[in-house]
């Protein structure tokens, strides 16, 4: 039993000790950042999975997301696909060598219909 909890208290360390790591990484004073792991394919192949799921396409831009190891910008187009029956919905990043990322994806998408969610703002009012 003494082995049990010394393994016990060993193991809480351990993930303490990596917990602690992980947050001194972050200089003080900076916003908290989240590290993403996103699907990434040739663009037809992408395409396919997204066919699947019979959305079409709704909007397009240009973008940035950051390495998650450097932290520098990778920019690259974007493309929203969306399913209006179903409500599901995938974005993808779009790069210059012919591969694309599944940036994000999900469900319940639906036009939002409240007010301006900057119409109120000090920077709008007059």
């Amino acid at each position: 039993m003494t082995r049990l909890l010394l393994a016990f208290a060993v193991c809480i360390s351990v993930f303490a000790t990596t917990a602690l790591a992980q947050e001194s990484k972050t200089p003080e004073g900076d916003k908290p950042t989240i590290f993403t792991r996103a699907p990434c394919d040739p663009l037809p192949d992408m395409l396919e999975t997204i066919a699947k799921y019979k959305e079409d396409l709704l909007f397009i831009g240009d973008g940035m997301t950051f390495s998650a190891q450097t932290g520098r910008p990778n920019n690259g187009g974007m493309m929203f696909f969306v399913n209006q029956d179903t409500g599901t919905w995938s974005m993808l990043q779009l790069f210059g060598d012919g591969m694309s990322c599944m940036i994000m994806n999900g469900k319940s998408f639906k036009p939002f219909t409240g007010p301006s969610y900057f119409a109120n703002t000090p920077t709008n009012s007059n």
